[in-house]
């Protein structure tokens, strides 16, 4: 029996074929708690005025296939930093069980970046870290992506990415606990420098976090999820996001820019031609039907 609290149409569990590309049941099911902690994310948004947008694959699927691009296996959204802020604030006591509502926190090796909304009785674990017993949150999720201004400057605007990206380098690396598997020694060496000193991650977050929100969208035409990904892909111009349309999403809907046209041909060039490619989360076991803490083992 799935977890989720969200009336599912009549075979909407059934293997189907779109695209040329066979969705089999067992993803429908993971589309199933994807599509509960949207409809239990839009609750949220709708009772504290909150705006968003979908967001990357999520968006060209909405436009493009009404739905789930057949071959992905999650949603995301993105919401402007002040929006996004607020959502933070109160995020811990609007969503219940078994809804969790997960952002970084460096003391409990935790990072992404970004917020993630998850539902605790299924299962999204990385395979390559089966054996580690991670104690945070690791049931399927939903990516929450922050939208901070950028320099219209190109040098002060690669300053930043730079220094970003740095630091996301680091903070991941140290959040995966697994100096002795790194690519590369200086990384490793560094780290290991960083350890010996007594550095505070959680404090280098925190510079790391204030760099990415030291530009608002109100002073400046460019946008980017910088604590997500580092442009240029992903710059966007904030007027595409001054109005918000509602698309149709399998059998429900979801928010997005009314310029979507704008965005997914400056992410993705001619994105009504499909494109078979893999899911971001390959190396992701998902079981929507037990809890993550089944798959754990300390």
């Amino acid at each position: 029996m799935l977890p989720v609290k969200i009336e599912l149409p009549d075979h909407f569990l059934d293997e189907e074929e779109r695209c040329g590309y066979t969705v089999p049941s067992t993803i429908k099911k993971v589309w199933a708690v994807n599509l509960d902690l949207l409809h239990e994310f839009q609750r949220v948004c709708d009772q504290y005025h909150l705006q968003y947008y979908a967001a990357a694959g999520t968006l060209l699927g909405a436009v493009r296939h009404q739905g789930f691009i057949p071959w992905d296996d999650d949603i995301d959204v993105v919401m402007f930093r002040e929006d996004y802020d607020k959502l933070v604030s109160i995020g811990h006591q609007a969503f219940q069980p078994p809804y969790c509502f997960q952002t970084t926190n460096m003391s409990d090796d935790f990072f992404r970046g970004h917020a993630q909304l998850r539902n605790s009785e299924t299962t999204a674990i990385m395979k390559s870290q089966m054996e580690s017993g991670y104690p945070y949150n690791q049931g399927i999720f939903m990516d929450i992506f922050v939208f901070d201004g950028i320099p219209e400057d190109k040098i002060s605007a690669w300053m930043q990415f730079k220094r970003l990206f740095i630091y996301k380098k680091i903070l991941a690396n140290k959040a995966s606990r697994s100096h002795e598997n790194l690519k590369g020694k200086i990384l490793h060496s560094s780290l290991e420098f960083l350890d010996k000193i007594g550095v505070d991650y959680q404090k280098m977050f925190e510079h790391y976090d204030n760099l990415a929100r030291k530009m608002s969208a109100k002073e400046t035409m460019y946008v980017a999820a910088l604590e997500y990904r580092v442009p240029p892909r992903y710059i966007f111009k904030v007027s595409n996001y001054e109005k918000a349309v509602e698309l149709p999403f399998e059998f429900i809907s979801i928010r997005a820019p009314q310029n979507y046209d704008s965005v997914l041909k400056a992410q993705y060039g001619d994105y009504l031609k499909p494109v078979q490619g893999n899911s971001d989360h390959g190396d992701v076991l998902f079981d929507p039907e037990r809890p993550y803490t089944e798959y754990i083992h300390p």
